[in-house]
C-alpha cells in the first residue's frame, strides 16, 4: 500500500488529499482543508446588521448566497415578512450567481483538468460579466452587494428597468444554449469526455436538499443534521448519522432529463456535471416566468420588529445546501452558526462510512482523481470560514 499527499488547488483555496493507492488504483483518500478564518467568532457581540456586510465575504464566488441566508435567519428570528416583489427579486439575483457559478466551474476548474484551452476560459468570463451586469442592475454592484436587508431589498426598480432586466435575461438564454441547450445538448460537455470515462466517480447514492428557494424542493429536515469534528480545521456534516450528497444532482435528480441520464450513468461524474449545467437552463426558465410577476406598486422593504430571538436559514446555493443560524440578544450576536454544502460533500469519514467525494474516488485510477474531486464544485474557503 503506497500512501501520497497531494495539493489541491484550483477550488477556491486548497485541500490536502491523503491518498491510499496500490498499482495507481485509489483504495482511500482522506480530506483535510488547513485554512481558518473564524468569521463565526469574529461575529460574536457585533451588531446583527453587521453579519450582512461580514458574511458575503466567506466566499468571493458565492457570497451572494451567504447575504440571502443572513437576511433570511434574522427576518426567522425576528418573524419578519417580506413582499412578493422583494423574494422575486431576490432570487433572480441568486439564480444569476447560481449560474454564473456553475459556468465559472465548468470551463475554468474543471475544464483545465482534461483540455488546455484558453478560448474556454474566455467563453466562461465573458458570460461572467455578462451576469454580473445583470445582477448590478438590481443589486448596484456585484460581487459583495448588500441590497438584500432584513425585511426586504433596498432598490426599487421601475417598470422600465424591469423590461431591460427581462431583456438582458432573454439575451443570457440565447447565449447559454452554447454552453448547453434546452434538450441537453452540449458539444463542450462532450468535448470534456472524449478521452474521459463517463461512468467513473460513482458515489453513494444518496442525495439530500435541505433549501426550498427558487424551484427546488426540500427532500430532508434541518434539524436531523449534525456535525461532528475531523483532523483538520473544518467539521463533517452528517444527516441522520449518514453522509449524502448536496448540489445540482440532488434537487434536479427528479428532473426528466436528469433522471434519463442518471438511469444510464447512475450518480456518476457524467451525470454530476450534466445536472450542473442542464440546472443553468432551469433557472433561466424561472427566472423569466416569476418576472412578470414583478408589481412595482408593491414596497420594496417592510421594517421588522427587533426582538431577542434566534431564527435559522436554508437556501440552495450554488453547490447544494447552505444553512445559517444566528441568536440575537439586545441587538447583538450572541451566537452564528454556518454550515457550508461542501462540508456535507467534502465530510472527511472513514474507508467503511465514506463522504460522497471520497466514494466517488474509491477503486478509481490516480490519473483521474483532480477531475472526480473537483467534479464536486469545491470551496475550500467556504468550508474553512
Amino acid at each position: 500500500m503506497k500512501i501520497n499527499k497531494k495539493i489541491i488547488n484550483k477550488i477556491e483555496g486548497e485541500a490536502t488529499l491523503k491518498i491510499y493507492e496500490e498499482k495507481d488504483i485509489i483504495d482511500f483518500v482522506e480530506i483535510e482543508f488547513w485554512q481558518y478564518r473564524g468569521i463565526e467568532k469574529y461575529l460574536q457581540n457585533r451588531h446583527y446588521m453587521d453579519a450582512l456586510v461580514i458574511n458575503p465575504r466567506v466566499c468571493g464566488i458565492c457570497g451572494h448566497s451567504h447575504l440571502l441566508a443572513t437576511a433570511k435567519a434574522i427576518e426567522n428570528a425576528f418573524g419578519a415578512k417580506i413582499t412578493q416583489k422583494a423574494k422575486i427579486l431576490r432570487e433572480i439575483t441568486t439564480g444569476l450567481e447560481i449560474i454564473q457559478n456553475h459556468i465559472k466551474w465548468f470551463y475554468i476548474t474543471l475544464f483545465p483538468t482534461q483540455i488546455k484551452d484558453r478560448s474556454f476560459t474566455l467563453k466562461a468570463l465573458r458570460l461572467s460579466s455578462f451576469i454580473s451586469k445583470i445582477i448590478a442592475l438590481i443589486s448596484g454592484q456585484f460581487p459583495h452587494n448588500s441590497y438584500i436587508i432584513p425585511g426586504g431589498v433596498t432598490c426599487d426598480l421601475t417598470n422600465l428597468e424591469i423590461f431591460k432586466l427581462e431583456d438582458m435575461l432573454k439575451m443570457l438564454m440565447d447565449e447559454i444554449q452554447a454552453v448547453i441547450d434546452k434538450d441537453g445538448n452540449s458539444r463542450d460537455l462532450e468535448k470534456f469526455f472524449e478521452n474521459l470515462p463517463k461512468n467513473i466517480g460513482k458515489s453513494l447514492n444518496r442525495f439530500l436538499v435541505l433549501g426550498d428557494n427558487l424551484f427546488f424542493s426540500k427532500n430532508g429536515k434541518t434539524e436531523k443534521i449534525k456535525e461532528e469534528k475531523t483532523t483538520s480545521l473544518y467539521s463533517n456534516v452528517l444527516y441522520e448519522d449518514k453522509f449524502y450528497e448536496v448540489g445540482p444532482l440532488a434537487r434536479n435528480i427528479n428532473n426528466s432529463l436528469v433522471k434519463k441520464i442518471y438511469e444510464k450513468y447512475e450518480d456518476s461524474i457524467y451525470t454530476r456535471i450534466f445536472a450542473r449545467l442542464y440546472e443553468i437552463n432551469l433557472i433561466i426558465e424561472y427566472l423569466l416566468e416569476n418576472i412578470k410577476n414583478i408589481d412595482v406598486c408593491e414596497p420594496s422593504y417592510i421594517k421588522p420588529v427587533v426582538n431577542n430571538a434566534s431564527g435559522i436559514s436554508v437556501i440552495e446555493a450554488p453547490r447544494g445546501s447552505l444553512i445559517h443560524k444566528v441568536e440575537i440578544k439586545d441587538e447583538k450576536i450572541k451566537s452564528y452558526e454556518i454550515i457550508v454544502p461542501t462540508q456535507f460533500n467534502l465530510s472527511n469519514g472513514t474507508k467503511e462510512n465514506p463522504s460522497a467525494a471520497q466514494a466517488a474516488l474509491m477503486s478509481e485510477r490516480k490519473e483521474y482523481l483532480d477531475t472526480i474531486f473537483k467534479c464536486f464544485d469545491i470551496c475550500a474557503v467556504c468550508v474553512t470560514h
